[in-house]
């Protein structure tokens, strides 16, 4: 069947207009969010001259209408409605990501929707060294201005707060777990929370690698925080298990730990110079003067410290000393350890004995 002229030109011409209504369908539908963000943008802007950092917080499950009327409340955007019809347009009304997020005043509707998309959410980090104690952390989060000292300090010995965190220690020196941590804006202030994350990171990593050697050998959390702390302030390097060792000898033979860190704790900041009289001194955790363990931890250990704790090397060593070198000569008899100090230390009072 052969088609006439006139109906292969009506059919190219239906099909052009196909084409084109396609064609305009697309950019109706890719750029009418644009045009009408345009317009909202443009009515704010000349309404406010100067934009504002503002931090809000998007709930969990919130409705687009919810968090439309968020950013209005806070002149985010001139609009909830034209808010939800640019993310409505867009496909886009169900992938807003809950949290803390920094935005700006008088912006593009489009703008804030991407970031409330991507989930790029404000946090502050904030990283606390292994060995800190719990002076020092407090000293940090008020230097950050994440928490102030006075209230870290006191949450960590509130009765009322330890229970609900369900750890069984009088203070949280010690479990405050050495890692990085990324605080929220909402967070920010709140010592309890911030408390929070370090502890309950502390039993994760304690729960995974420690427990249950601690559980076999009847150590209790209390031990084993205390003499992982002691540990950590004393090894150098890959030394963990072989300064646990020393302590683990020690203990055995009921001979004084003479850890030169439990001396100044409380007393002196760590890293100050320890003198004969700090030796001398009375006082509950001086381990030159006070058989065994002291009554709880005088820092935060980390990972490697906590499991050296419960995992000592096998050897017979009961004597270290520093070598100057970021690492520590061990010995297994006094006559040895002599020998190693005269070489060594210039100052016999700074080692342990």
């Amino acid at each position: 069947m052969r088609l006439s002229l006139s109906t292969i030109i009506k059919s190219i011409m239906l099909l052009l207009v196909l084409m084109a209504l396609a064609v305009g369908g697309h950019l109706i539908y890719t750029r009418l969010p644009d045009f009408i963000n345009h317009l909202a943008s443009d009515k704010t802007r000349t309404e406010t001259s100067l934009r504002q950092d503002v931090v809000v917080t998007i709930p969990k499950g919130a409705s687009l209408s919810e968090v439309g009327e968020i950013l209005q409340n806070n002149n985010i955007v001139s609009s909830k409605t034209i808010f939800k019809l640019v993310a409505m347009i867009r496909g886009e009304q169900r992938n807003v990501k809950a949290g803390d997020y920094q935005l700006k005043t008088s912006s593009d509707a489009g703008e804030v929707l991407d970031l409330l998309i991507s989930g790029k959410t404000l946090v502050y980090a904030v990283t606390i060294p292994e060995g800190y104690n719990i002076f020092q952390v407090a000293d940090l989060l008020e230097q950050k201005g994440l928490a102030s000292r006075k209230e870290v300090l006191s949450a960590s010995q509130e009765e009322m707060f330890l229970k609900e965190l369900g750890i069984e220690v009088c203070s949280l020196e010690g479990v405050l777990f050495p890692d990085t941590y990324f605080i929220r804006p909402s967070e920010k202030g709140s010592a309890k929370s911030i408390i929070r994350k370090m502890v309950n990171r502390f039993r994760e990593v304690y729960d995974l690698n420690v427990r249950e050697v601690a559980h076999r050998n009847g150590w209790s959390l209390a031990q084993v925080i205390t003499l992982a702390s002691l540990i950590e302030k004393e090894a150098k390097a890959n030394e963990h298990a072989l300064v646990s060792a020393v302590f683990h000898n020690r203990l055995r033979k009921n001979m004084r730990l003479q850890s030169d860190p439990t001396v100044i704790y409380g007393i002196k900041p760590m890293g100050a110079k320890i003198t004969r009289s700090d030796l001398d001194r009375k006082h509950p955790y001086n381990t030159y003067q006070i058989a065994g363990l002291p009554p709880g931890p005088i820092a935060n250990p980390g990972k490697d410290s906590l499991m050296a704790a419960v995992n000592p090397a096998d050897v017979d060593y009961l004597y270290f000393v520093s070598k100057n070198d970021g690492t520590h000569q061990f010995s297994s008899n006094l006559s040895d350890h002599n020998r190693w100090v005269n070489l060594y230390q210039r100052q016999p009072s700074s080692v342990t004995q």
